[in-house]
Parts: C-alpha cells; sequence; structure tokens
C-alpha cells in the first residue's frame, strides 16, 4: 500500500529525528505538562517539541499531509495534516521523557500507521542504544544490537503493565491466567531503568497488558505481538481518540489488549 511505501522512505529521518534527541539531551528544557502525580504523564522537554517538529515538517512535505495524524505534542505542525482519513500516523518523538531526563537509555521516537482497525506499520527506536524493530503488517525486524538492562528477577509467565492492573480491568480472563500460573507486575517492580514497551519487545516478560493506552505509544506491544503470531486479547477502539482518563490531556484509545508470549 503507498502510504506504507511513502512512510518507508522516511526512516532515515527517524534515525535522525533519535539522533537529535540525544544531542539535546543535555540542554533539555523541562516544563509541567499535566498534575496527575505521574512523572511519566507530567513532564514535557524542549527536545519532545524539537524532535516531533523535525519529523512533522519532513513528512508533510509527502503525500502523507493527506493523512490524519496524532501526534503526542502540541506543535505547529500538528495542523498541516488532514484532519480525517481512512489512516492515522502517531508519533511520540520521546517515549519515556522521564527516562530521557533522568540520564536512563531506554527512551524511544515511535512512529506507528494504523488504518483504524489493527496497526500497520511500525518504528520504534531507542537512540541511546542505536536499537529498535521495524513491523510492517505481520513482519517485524529488530535492528542493531541488542542493549542489556538491569532489573530485578522476572519469575516465568510475568506479564508486565504500566498503569492499569489487569486483574481489575478484564477480571475474568486474568482469573484464568492466574490459574495458569501467570504473575502481573507494573513496570516499576521490574526495573526503573525502561518501560514496558521495552521489557516486552526484549523477552524479559512473557506478556503485556494495556488498558486505556496513549495513541501515540500504545501500539507497539500489539503490534508486535500479531506480528510474531502470540495470543492476542484485544478490546481497543481504534476509530477515533478521546481525552486521556489519567491526565484529562493527550488522546488515548479506550479499550485495552493483553498479549501472550507463546511457549
Amino acid at each position: 500500500m503507498k502510504e506504507i511505501k511513502i512512510i518507508q522512505q522516511f526512516e532515515d529521518v527517524f534515525i535522525e529525528a533519535g539522533k537529535l534527541a540525544v544531542k539535546l539531551r543535555n540542554d533539555a528544557v523541562v516544563k509541567q505538562k499535566h498534575n496527575t502525580g505521574i512523572k511519566d504523564i507530567d513532564i514535557v522537554t524542549s527536545s519532545d517539541l524539537a524532535v516531533q517538529e523535525f519529523v512533522l515538517q519532513k513528512l508533510v512535505k509527502s503525500e502523507l499531509k493527506h493523512y490524519e495524524i496524532v501526534a503526542e505534542e502540541d506543535t505547529p505542525g500538528k495542523n498541516l495534516f488532514a484532519k480525517s482519513s481512512d489512516y492515522v500516523i502517531t508519533i511520540d518523538p520521546i517515549d519515556g521523557t522521564n527516562l530521557y531526563i533522568s540520564g536512563k537509555k531506554m527512551y524511544s521516537i515511535i512512529i506507528t500507521i494504523h488504518n483504524k482497525k489493527r496497526p500497520i506499520y511500525t518504528f520504534c527506536y531507542f537512540p541511546e542504544v542505536k536499537w529498535g524493530v521495524k513491523i510492517v503488517y505481520d513482519r517485524y525486524q529488530f535492528f542493531g544490537n541488542k542493549p542489556e538492562i538491569i532489573h530485578n528477577t522476572v519469575l516465568p509467565k510475568t506479564v508486565v503493565y504500566s498503569f492499569y492492573n489487569p486483574i481489575d480491568c478484564i477480571s475474568g480472563q486474568s482469573a484464568k491466567l492466574l490459574k495458569k500460573g501467570y504473575v502481573f507486575r507494573n513496570k516499576k517492580e521490574i526495573t526503573d531503568d525502561a518501560g514496558s514497551t521495552a521489557l516486552f519487545l526484549l523477552g524479559i516478560v512473557d506478556g503485556y497488558f494495556e488498558e486505556n493506552g496513549s495513541a501515540v505509544d500504545c501500539l507497539v506491544g500489539l503490534h508486535y505481538a500479531l506480528a510474531r503470531g502470540f495470543k492476542v486479547y484485544q478490546n481497543i477502539d481504534l476509530t477515533k481518540t478521546v481525552p486521556s482518563i489519567i491526565s484529562g490531556g493527550n488522546d488515548e484509545y479506550r479499550g485495552n489488549y493483553l498479549v501472550i508470549r507463546n511457549k
């Protein structure tokens, strides 16, 4: 499909955007965006804004300007794209801003395309460690050297989540998994050096749960699981974004998904 062919031409731009994030890191200015008390959500940096605008100004010079865009930050480039289309491009310029300002390495730039039914393109790149994954439909490819991160001991059959505990959100499915020996752990119980997406991509955990996920970063785990043929339980509405329940600000997709690595 032409949108995939076009966006693949910008993958060098995404790498350059990651390099820009690395370059700007030491001088990044931190501002308060929300007041939830959760650093992962509340802060934004000058780097987030610069990296996002760098990417948007490149994309808008192509036919991709005719597609709807959902971007993490409020920068001028957002207004240059179509207000509605059959395909949606999402961009998170620095996923893991708190990791970024804390001197940690596992922050990433994320670009996805979905057709309002499922993700069809994902580019997730961790510039500090020069590692990432590209997914096109059901084909995935890691690139760079897989990084090592410090983390607590992880039991087999661990399912990671960031904010919403699956025991509370999908009680029936959770009960079945608990009987099979699965355990649910918040990412903070495992490490302070990486987010849930990285833990799943690195194979440190066997499952990943997302509820009312941020529209700009929540689809990486789902797309990777679909490409790998993992067990996928999903009830997520990609037809529209709504204000975040937690922050009241950034857009999210309502619903959830649970993915389990095959054994």
